[in-house]
C-alpha cells in the first residue's frame, strides 16, 4: 500500500482496514502473521514511528510485547515487559478506556510513570493505545508510539486505533478457537481409540455420545442411533436399583461415583465393568450432562476366580499336610517314648547285672576282666544319658512355644541356683545381667542357658582358678545373653558342627557328654526366632551367645 502522511482521513482509514481484512497474512489464520499485518498497517496509516502489540499476563501482573513494527526498520524482535506494579495508573487507564490518547505522554497523568523507564529512552512524545478486549476481559493492548513534536490525536485517529485493537482481538480469538478445536480433536481421537467405553448422557439418562469401544461393549452396531437409548436400557434389575439408589444420588451430591456394576445383567452376555461416573454442571451450577468411563473386567474376574480356586486348593493341601504332620508328630512322640522304654529295659538289666557282678566277684576277676566290667558300667550310664537327651530333643521339637513376660534377672538367679554345688567348689562367678522383661518362652530360654552353663563348667573344670561369666544386655529391640569360661576352648573350624545333633566338641576326651546339649540349645533358639553362636580359641576358653531379636521391654 502507498505510504500515508499520518493525517489520513476516514476514507484512508477504511481503506487500510479493508487492506488488513483482505491480505493473505490475515487470511492465513496464523496469529504471528495476522498481528504483524495489523501493526504494520497501523504504523503506516497513523504515520507513527512504531506500533506494537502487548499481551497481558494471566493475573494482570505485566504486559509482554509479542509483536512490533518500526517504520524505519520493519518488523522487530519483541520481548520487552511492563510491570503493573511500576505503572499502576497506566494499567488502570487501559482497563477503563476504549482507547488511551496521550498527546503529551511524558506529562499525561495516565502515562507519566512510563517516562523514565520507557518513553524518554525511546524518544516517545505521544501515545495512542487501544486495549484489546476478548470475552469481556482486557487481554492486551495495541500501542502506537509517536516521536518528535507532541501530537494531538484526532477522533478519527482514536477510532482507527480502536479498530486495530478489534483486529488484534479477532486474531487472538481465532487463535484461541483454533487451539480449543485442536484440543477437542486430540481428545476426540483419544476417546475414539481408547479400549474402554466412554459415554456422555443427558440429565434424563439418554445417551448423547459414545465411542466405538462402548458400542462394542453394549453389543450395538457402530452406526446405531444411540440417542434413542438410555443408560438403564443396558442394565438388569439389580444394577438398575444400584443406579437409582446409589450411583445417581452420589453424582447429584458429590459429582462423582466409582465402583463396579454389571451390564446386561441376567443375560448370557452379562458383563462385569468398573465405572467412573461424573456429573458436569455449568457456571451457574445447573446440571448439564453425565459422563462415564466403563472398563471390561471379564478377564480380571476370570483371573480372580482362578486365584481364589488355587487359594482354596492350596488351603486344602495345607490343611491336609498339617493334619498329616500332626499325625506324624504324634506317632514320632509315641515312637520316642516306646523306644525309650524298650531300650531302657534291657539297659537297666545290663547295668544291674554288671553292678552285682562287680560287687560280688570283682576280687575274683582278673585285672583285665575288671576293667572290661567297668567299661560296661560306664557305657551303660552314657547310653542312659543319651536316651534321656534324645527324649529331651524330641520334646523340644514337639512342645508348643509359650511366650510370656520373663524377668531375665530372676530367671538367671534361679538357673544359677541349680548349679550352686558346682559353683561353690572354687568357681569365680561373674554375673552381669541388665534388668529387662523379655517376651519369651521361659522353658526354652532356661534350656539354652542351662546347656551353656553346663558346658562352661564342664570344659573349664581343670582351670585354676575356674572362671565363669554370665552376661545379659539389651540389643536393639531384643536381648543378648553370653556365657563364657576360661576352659580348654575349641578350634573355630568346628563352630558349625558343634550345634548339630550327636556332634561333640572336638576335645571329647576332656569331658563326657552325648553331643546333644548344644543341638538342644540351637533348636530351642530357632523356635524362639533367635540364634546361637560361639567364639573360642584352643586353650583360651569359649564364649557362647544367644540372641532373641525382639520382645525386650523395660
Amino acid at each position: 500500500m502507498e505510504r500515508l502522511t499520518g493525517y489520513a482521513g476516514l476514507h484512508d482509514y477504511n481503506r487500510a482496514i479493508r487492506d488488513i481484512a483482505a491480505s493473505p497474512d490475515w487470511q492465513s489464520g496464523d496469529l504471528p502473521r495476522q498481528l504483524g499485518r495489523v501493526v504494520e498497517v497501523a504504523a503506516r496509516s497513523l504515520g507513527v514511528g512504531r506500533a506494537s502489540i502487548w499481551r497481558l499476563r494471566a493475573g494482570g501482573g505485566a504486559l509482554d510485547c509479542i509483536c512490533q513494527f518500526d517504520s524505519r526498520f520493519g518488523m522487530l524482535e519483541a520481548g520487552q515487559t511492563l510491570d503493573a506494579n511500576q505503572c499502576p495508573a497506566y494499567f488502570a487507564a487501559l482497563a477503563s478506556n476504549r482507547a488511551l490518547a496521550a498527546h503529551d505522554a511524558v506529562r499525561d497523568a495516565r502515562t507519566a510513570e512510563l517516562a523514565a523507564p520507557y518513553l524518554i529512552p525511546m524518544h516517545i512524545t505521544s501515545l495512542l493505545d487501544a486495549p484489546i478486549w476478548l470475552d469481556g476481559a482486557m487481554v492486551g493492548v495495541v500501542c502506537h508510539e509517536h516521536s518528535g513534536t507532541p501530537r494531538t490525536w484526532r477522533d478519527e485517529d482514536i477510532a482507527f486505533a480502536g479498530s486495530m485493537g478489534d483486529f488484534a482481538a479477532m486474531a487472538m480469538s481465532q487463535a484461541r478457537y483454533q487451539q480449543a478445536a485442536a484440543a477437542r480433536e486430540r481428545l476426540d481421537r483419544i476417546i475414539e481409540a481408547t479400549p474402554d467405553m466412554v459415554a456422555i448422557m443427558a440429565p434424563d439418562g439418554y445417551l448423547i455420545q459414545m465411542n466405538p469401544a462402548g458400542r462394542t461393549l453394549l453389543g450395538l452396531p457402530l452406526d446405531a442411533d444411540i440417542s434413542r437409548y438410555r443408560s438403564r436400557d443396558f442394565l438388569g434389575e439389580g444394577t438398575t436399583h444400584l443406579l437409582d439408589t446409589v450411583i445417581r444420588p452420589a453424582l447429584l451430591d458429590s459429582g462423582r461415583w466409582t465402583g463396579e456394576a454389571l451390564l446386561r445383567e441376567g443375560t448370557p452376555q452379562a458383563l462385569p465393568v468398573s465405572v467412573v461416573a461424573l456429573a458436569h454442571r455449568d457456571a451457574h451450577g445447573q446440571l448439564e450432562y453425565f459422563s462415564a468411563v466403563l472398563r471390561d473386567l471379564s478377564a480380571q474376574k476370570a483371573i480372580q476366580r482362578e486365584v481364589e480356586a488355587l487359594n482354596d486348593e492350596l488351603e486344602a493341601r495345607v490343611h491336609a499336610r498339617t493334619q498329616a504332620l500332626e499325625t506324624a508328630n504324634r506317632n514320632l512322640e509315641s515312637f520316642a517314648y516306646s523306644v525309650s522304654h524298650d531300650l531302657k529295659a534291657p539297659l537297666r538289666g545290663i547295668e544291674g547285672y554288671s553292678r552285682l557282678l562287680a560287687e560280688e566277684y570283682r576280687d575274683a576277676l582278673p585285672g583285665a576282666a575288671a576293667e572290661l566290667l567297668d567299661a560296661i558300667c560306664l557305657a551303660s550310664a552314657r547310653m542312659d544319658r543319651m536316651i534321656e537327651d534324645i527324649l529331651a530333643y524330641s520334646r523340644v521339637q514337639m512342645r508348643d512355644v509359650n511366650l510370656v513376660p520373663v524377668d531375665v534377672r530372676e530367671l538367671t538367679r534361679r538357673l544359677l541356683g541349680e548349679f550352686e554345688p558346682q559353683l561353690r567348689a572354687g568357681v569365680e562367678l561373674t554375673e552381669d545381667v541388665e534388668p529387662c522383661t523379655l517376651e519369651t518362652d521361659r522353658e526354652g530360654l532356661t534350656q539354652i542357658l542351662r546347656n551353656f552353663l553346663s558346658n562352661a563348667l564342664k570344659f573349664s573344670r581343670h582351670a585354676a582358678p575356674q572362671r565363669i561369666s554370665v552376661e545379659g544386655r539389651r540389643h536393639g529391640r531384643g536381648y543378648r545373653f553370653a556365657v563364657s569360661d576360661n576352659g580348654i576352648g575349641f578350634d573355630m573350624r568346628y563352630h558349625d558342627r558343634i550345634f548339630e545333633i550327636f556332634h561333640r566338641l572336638p576335645n571329647g576326651d576332656e569331658a563326657d557328654g552325648t553331643g546333644l546339649g548344644l543341638a538342644l540349645a540351637a533348636r530351642a533358639a530357632e523356635r524362639l526366632g533367635g540364634r546361637v553362636w560361639a567364639e573360642s580359641s584352643p586353650g583360651l576358653g569359649a564364649r557362647f551367645y544367644f540372641e532373641q531379636a525382639n520382645g525386650a521391654h523395660p
